[in-house]
């Protein structure tokens, strides 16, 4: 018996983070903007294409399951890259639901273009190592497992595009992240 306390326990209030047991927060009291889920995927080794039409970067992708079809998930990605030649090359973010593919942010004039582009400096032709990095808020509106992944291209067919490194040394000089986080909204 605790003397002192109303009929009905204790006041709204009076419970703090020291009563709360550890992992005791459920999902649905969890409030809008939360973070339910966080998935990442980080390639350290290279990849390289020469193709002039888009191609999955291997390593590049996660799978998520929305806990809600009404939850948002923040995409971020970084990708350490190099060219051959001065030349540009683009990156496309792709979202798979079962087997249906949709480019996210994908420009309005042009749906397959792609939204992350990197330009070749003359000067430096080999030797850059530049970054490619892009966030978005996708809505997939779903429940079923999502794949999120990277894809690049080059533009001249003569060129190689690299991932985790430059042209002109064969050693890896990056690392490359796709990070997926589901939201509450």
């Amino acid at each position: 018996t605790i003397g002192g306390l109303a009929v009905g326990g204790l006041p709204d209030g009076i419970v703090d983070t020291d009563m709360i047991a550890a992992e005791a927060v459920t999902k649905a009291k969890q409030g809008n903007g939360s973070i339910v889920q966080v998935v990442t995927a980080t390639k350290t080794d290279v990849f390289s294409t020469t193709s002039t039409s888009m191609t999955d970067v291997t390593g590049l992708s996660v799978n998520i399951t929305p806990t809600s079809n009404s939850n948002k998930i923040l995409i971020l990605f970084d990708i350490a890259t190099g060219r051959t030649n001065q030349t540009d090359s683009s990156f496309q973010l792709v979202r798979q639901v079962s087997s249906s593919d949709t480019i996210i942010n994908a420009c309005a004039s042009d749906s397959s273009t792609s939204m992350v582009f990197t330009y070749g400096d003359a000067s430096h032709i080999g030797w850059e190592r530049l970054h490619a990095t892009y966030q978005v808020l996708d809505s997939p509106a779903t429940t079923s497992q999502v794949n999120y992944r990277i894809r690049t291209d080059i533009y001249d067919s003569a060129a190689t595009q690299y991932v985790n490194r430059c042209a002109n040394s064969s050693s890896t000089h990056g690392s490359s992240t796709i990070t997926v986080m589901e939201v509450v909204a």
